[in-house]
């Protein structure tokens, strides 16, 4: 059953690679939507959707980081699935 989740990491997550991170961390879990930096809020904004089990991998690589960056926070919000995309993509 397809599932979807709205991620919201804050920390040294701009100018890291983060959403190159995010991006290859999507395509090894099978993972649709997209990532982008939110400025607004200083967080990076990711909405995935796939499998429950695949999203879980990934909610976890997301919040591990790269070998650049510092997660301080992250915020999962469960959502239902829209359906809409067939790849994933950086939003810049």
């Amino acid at each position: 059953m397809t599932r979807a989740y709205e991620i919201r990491i804050y920390g040294r997550v701009f100018n890291v690679g983060f959403r190159r991170y995010v991006h290859r961390y999507a395509v090894e879990c099978n993972i649709v939507g997209y990532v982008e930096n939110d400025h607004a809020d200083d967080s990076v904004h990711i909405v995935a959707e796939g499998e429950e089990k695949d999203l879980n991998r990934f909610s976890i690589l997301c919040g591990e980081g790269t070998p650049y960056s510092i997660v301080t926070d992250m915020k999962i919000e469960a959502k239902e699935s829209s359906g809409n995309y067939i790849d994933f993509r950086q939003i810049r």
